[in-house]
This record gives C-alpha cells, sequence and structure tokens, in this order.
C-alpha cells in the first residue's frame, strides 16, 4: 500500500467515511475492457457509464490507460462518465467532468437513469442486496459487477436472476474471471469474481416495470402461478426463520410458536379484507371466491415454509444423503407437508425421516463404489485371482460378478461427469456439470464420518478442483473434470480406506478386522481397521436431540468413536 493511499484511508476513517473502500484493480478492469473489444462490434463502446461506489473513478482511470495502451481509443470509448458516491471526501476528489447522480445508493433510484452501461465494485457486506437492485431495477444494456465468489450460493442474487425471464439461448451471465485484492492498492483476502449481466434484450422499462410490480403487486395473469414479489416475501420469511433457528432455543418451541402466530396473523389480515365494504370490494374485482382461494392458498405455503424449515435443520441427516436419495425422501416428505404442524407430528416427521436415511444410506455407499469400479481402479484381495472384468451397470445383474476388490485412491471415471445436465446460461458450465457428482462423493465421506467442507470447483474443464475437511486445511479429495465425461480423481487415501472396509463389511467380503490386513493391499490396509465401524445407522432413539437439533453423537447412550484424525 503507497503513502499516498494510506493517507487517504486515515482521512476516511477519521471522518467515518470508510464505507469498505478497496479501489478496483487494473487486471480486474483488463478483464471487463478486453470482454468489450473482443465480443462486440469494432464500434462498440461502453457508452454512458454509471459507476455506482465510484471511490476515485479507477473503472474509468483503467479503462482509459488501457483504451491508451491499445491505440484504438473508439473500440471500448466511454461517453460520459455517471457516478453514485456517499464518501464526501471522495466527492471533492472527483474530476470535473464526472457527473453526480447521487450519494448514498440505499436512497437512489435506478429506474431513472438511462445508461448504457452500469459498473459496480460494492460494499462486500452488502453486496447481495446491491446486487439484487441492480440486476432488477437498472435501466441498461450492460452491467458488470466484481462481488465476492459466494455469490453462486446466495439465493437473493439467483431469484434476481430467475425474475429476469431470459429468453431462451440468452447467455444472463457470464464470468471474466477471478480475481483478489492480496496486491491491489488496498489490500484485504476477498476472493471475487468478475461478472457480466447482459440486459440488451429487455426493454427500456424494465426497471419501472419491476419497481411497479414491487410496489402495487397486481397480478396480471389468471391462473395461480406465483409472482416474483410472492416468491421474495417467501424468501424473507425463509431467512427470517432460519434467523430465529439460530439463537440456541428450543427450536421445536420457535417452530410450533411461529407458526401458530403467522397463522393468527394470516387469518386477521384476511377478516380485515371480509370487513371492507362488499361494492368496493366487487368494484375491484375482489369476490368472495377469490378471497376464499387466496387464503387457502396462503395458509397452504405457510404449512410448506414450517415443514420445510423443520426438514432444512436436520442437515446432519441430509448432508450425509447423495442427490438420489434426498431426492426420494423429499418426494415422500412433500406428502407430510399436508399434516398439521404440531410437536408430536414433528417427532413422527424425524423418526420418519431416520428410518428412510437408514434404508438409503448403506444403498447409496454401495452404488457409489460400484460406480467407481473399473479395471484401472481396483485391486484384487489377496485371495483372488480372478480377472475383473468391467461392469456393464449398477443395477444389471453382472453388476454383482466382481467381488472381493478395493478401490485405488487414484480415480478414473469415464462419463462421470454429464455436460448438458443441469446447465444454467448464466455461469461457467463446468459448475453444473460436475457439483452432483462431488456433492454425492461428499455425502457418502460424511456418512463415514469425514466432515466435508467448502468445494472449491475448477475455473474450467481440466484444472484442478478441492475438496476439503471440515478444518479447510485438509484435502479430502482433488479432481479434474474433462469435456469428454471423464474425471479424475485424487482421494485421501483416509476416505479410500474406510469407504473400502465399509463396503466389504456390508458386502460380507469380510468379517473381521484381522481379514483387512490379510486381503488388502499393504498400502491400503495400513491403519485401517480402525475404519470396521466408521459406518453406523442412525437410532431412533436419537429424536429427541434432533428436535432440539443438538448434536445426535451427543445425545446416543453409546460410547461413540473418535472422528478420523487425517494423518
Amino acid at each position: 500500500m503507497t503513502k499516498q493511499m494510506n493517507e487517504l484511508i486515515a482521512e476516511l476513517k477519521e471522518a467515518g467515511e470508510d464505507f469498505e473502500f478497496y479501489p478496483t484493480t487494473r487486471d480486474m478492469v483488463r478483464r471487463i475492457w478486453r470482454f468489450q473489444s473482443d465480443n462486440r462490434s469494432a464500434h462498440y463502446r461502453f457508452g454512458n457509464v454509471l459507476d455506482i461506489g465510484c471511490g476515485k473513478c479507477d473503472f474509468r482511470r483503467w479503462v482509459n490507460e488501457l483504451n491508451r495502451s491499445a491505440g484504438d481509443r473508439s473500440s471500448v470509448d466511454i461517453s460520459e462518465y455517471f457516478v453514485i458516491e456517499k464518501s464526501r471526501i471522495l466527492i471533492d476528489r472527483l474530476d470535473p467532468d464526472v457527473i453526480m447522480l447521487g450519494t448514498d445508493f440505499n436512497e437512489a433510484t435506478l429506474i431513472d437513469k438511462e445508461v448504457d452501461t452500469i459498473f459496480c465494485n460494492p460494499p462486500y457486506s452488502e453486496y447481495e442486496e446491491w446486487t439484487r437492485r441492480i440486476i432488477l431495477e437498472s435501466n441498461c444494456d450492460d452491467i458488470f459487477l466484481i462481488i465476492p465468489s459466494r455469490w453462486k450460493q446466495s439465493k437473493t442474487i439467483q431469484l434476481a436472476l430467475r425474475s429476469l425471464k431470459a429468453p431462451f439461448g440468452t447467455k444472463l451471465v457470464s464470468v471474466l474471471g477471478h480475481a483478489d485484492f492480496l496486491n491491489a492498492e488496498r489490500n484485504a483476502r476477498a476472493k471475487v469474481d468478475i461478472l457480466h449481466i447482459d440486459k440488451s434484450w429487455m426493454g427500456a422499462d424494465a426497471g419501472f416495470d419491476y419497481m411497479f410490480d414491487e410496489l402495487f403487486q397486481m397480478a396480471d395473469e389468471p391462473d395461480h402461478s406465483k409472482h416474483n414479489w410472492e416468491y421474495d416475501e417467501e424468501e424473507k420469511a425463509r431467512v427470517a426463520l432460519k434467523r430465529a433457528l439460530t439463537t440456541g432455543k428450543n427450536n421445536v418451541e420457535i417452530l410450533c410458536d411461529g407458526y401458530e402466530a403467522a397463522r393468527k396473523q394470516l387469518y386477521e389480515h384476511f377478516q380485515k379484507i371480509a370487513s371492507l365494504d362488499p361494492d368496493l370490494l366487487a368494484s375491484i374485482g375482489v369476490h368472495k371466491d377469490n378471497v376464499k382461494e387466496a387464503l387457502k392458498k396462503k395458509y397452504k405455503g405457510l404449512k410448506n415454509l414450517y415443514w420445510q424449515a423443520a426438514f432444512d435443520c436436520l442437515d446432519e441427516i441430509t448432508s450425509r444423503l447423495t442427490s438420489e436419495s434426498r431426492n426420494k425422501i423429499l418426494r415422500d416428505f412433500s406428502m407430510l407437508k399436508q399434516v398439521d404442524f404440531t410437536s408430536s407430528n414433528l417427532y413422527a416427521m424425524i423418526v420418519w425421516v431416520i428410518k428412510n436415511y437408514n434404508k438409503f444410506t448403506e444403498q447409496q455407499m454401495i452404488d457409489l463404489f460400484i460406480g467407481l469400479s473399473s479395471k484401472e481402479n481396483v485391486q484384487n484381495y489377496v485371495s483372488n485371482k480372478r480377472v475383473f472384468e468391467e461392469f456393464c451397470s449398477r443395477y444389471s445383474s453382472d453388476a454383482k460378478k466382481n467381488t472381493h476388490y478395493t478401490l485405488d485412491y487414484r480415480i478414473i471415471c469415464t462419463e462421470y461427469a454429464l455436460p448438458g445436465e443441469g446447465w444454467h446460461s448464466w455461469d461457467n458450465h463446468i459448475e453444473y456439470a460436475c457439483r452432483t457428482k462431488i456433492e454425492d462423493v461428499c455425502a457418502v465421506a460424511n456418512s463415514l464420518g469425514f466432515q466435508t467442507g467448502e468445494i472449491q470447483l475448477p475455473e474450467t474443464w481440466g484444472k484442478r478442483g478441492t475438496v476439503y475437511m471440515a478444518d479447510e486445511k485438509t484435502v479430502l479429495f482433488a479432481f479434474r473434470c474433462y469435456l469428454n465425461r471423464n474425471v479424475h480423481i485424487k482421494f485421501n487415501i483416509e476416505l479410500m480406506k474406510a469407504l473400502n472396509v465399509a463396503v466389504a463389511r456390508k458386502l460380507g467380503w469380510i468379517r473381521k478386522p484381522s481379514d483387512i490386513a490379510q486381503e488388502f493391499t499393504p498400502e491400503m490396509a495400513k491403519g485401517a481397521e480402525r475404519y470396521f465401524n466408521c459406518f453406523r445407522l442412525l437410532d431412533v432413539s436419537k429424536v429427541p436431540c434432533l428436535l432440539g437439533m443438538q448434536s445426535t453423537e451427543s445425545c446416543s447412550g453409546e460410547e461413540q468413536e473418535a472422528e478420523p484424525t487425517l494423518f
């Protein structure tokens, strides 16, 4: 950090105006500049730009420098430069030709700001709300954002993107690159993505249309489909409920009391509607049948909200289920949402989930083992001299012809990543091609006692992705996905030892710990006997603990094995 920057930051802090001021770097702007010059016509410009939270106007500074270096100012030139900036100190430093359109973004409107391009490097403590507003309310063709890489997991941002209803084939969002502030003018450890959001296909009044729908919430369709504002309200309710469940109190009491209070409030609102003058209601098209149908829909939605919140609290169970197992349970669980939301019904629901968990968790572990099995990936038991033949299908009778072998910790999977399945137009295709498969491996690892942490997906095909343990330091497994649908995985050998031992026990290939040393290869057998009891089914006696959302391990009367310690 330069002396000049140090002095500026000190001045901002002293004045109480350091609103997460982290200047945009040249490399970040270069990615945007390159995107404009490579992907648009030779005469395309940034045009009129609105820089929200402009700081020192580093976006314009770097664009101008890159244009000078390229020797071609016309391709990505900036016409007028408009800004929104809160700090008076930074406002005083703005060039005379910079046009102020507001100071506080939270108080500014965007629908009347007709510009070609919006750029924003927002304060990261508020980035979700800033991004949501810019996506929905902006009146422009192009949006460029520098926001934390975790934006992909933000329901707020994903709902906003879906609300745009982009035409089929439109690439709504492009990730132009990844960056950080480690070597910036003001350094920080934040990992960010550089995004482009294309709104050129939308009409000029798109921002006003969104504002009208938000304020008046008038239906324009005769069917019962949900409107964007309804999704937003549901999301707010889910977030508020999730926040309430982190207070450490009895979660059953929180859920049941919250449900009763919400149900009472819902009835009171509809009673107020019923008390209005019938002629007035009729004049605006509100009839008894409409009110009755709306109440029925709201009541059903309220019950769904609380049952889903209860199910979400069972993460200790669901994190150990693969997507296929979890979807099977959820399909059946959706029927339970017709049941009244009471503490006794909550107990019955958790008993039902535990029973289904026990039914699926063994099979998903075996399915994963068989799915990873191929001639290149297996090592026969010492006593097994048969030639390994390829499996036809895990559901085929031929899938059982190969027995008594272990998987290597270095695996090559053919046709494991599935390009085209679950792709979204606004993100890097690789994430949607392999995320489900990788998360399924994590679910089995969790069921074996290896608690997974961060999943770092690769930036592109052929690059390394990494899954860490809960300590965020130990690598559980690393992988590379390729366009030919192959995935190369290198597992932590301890995880593979646990999987080999657990599957061998369930399939009857080994019967006692001493069998491991006799049958496994020396490398795979070393220390593997400690995983002989690593896989356990859940006991219904743990239901009271799950109702309070405590750790199931601490609630069992049995002595629990220690968590596997790697290396």
